[in-house]
């Protein structure tokens, strides 16, 4: 089983505004995923092989917010395209497995 851990943070995290819609959604083909500002987004394929995710755990759903914008990949953390602005309240998001 696998939970998500929302807790608030100081330092880089998703905008709380923007998780009051947000919805969990399958894995779609040709999905970008950007790990860090000032670096391309990538394949979620790529991504995942970068950071050494095992195959069997990428099966995990997807945060997606009201827009469609992709805020979380359990695995990789939240997209750095959606990292709140300076000011901004914001949370930190982890995926926990009890596996």
């Amino acid at each position: 089983a696998a939970s998500l851990r929302v807790s608030p943070t100081r330092s880089a995290g998703l905008p709380l505004a923007l998780l009051h819609d947000a919805t969990w959604r399958a894995r779609e083909a040709a999905q970008q995923f950007q790990r860090a500002p000032a670096t391309p987004p990538r394949s979620l394929k790529k991504q995942y092989q970068a950071a050494g995710v095992p195959a069997w755990s990428r099966d995990a759903p997807l945060l997606v917010s009201a827009d469609g914008q992709l805020l979380f990949v359990p695995g990789l953390g939240a997209d750095a395209r959606a990292l709140a602005a300076p000011g901004q309240p914001r949370v930190r998001l982890s995926w926990v497995t009890s596996r």
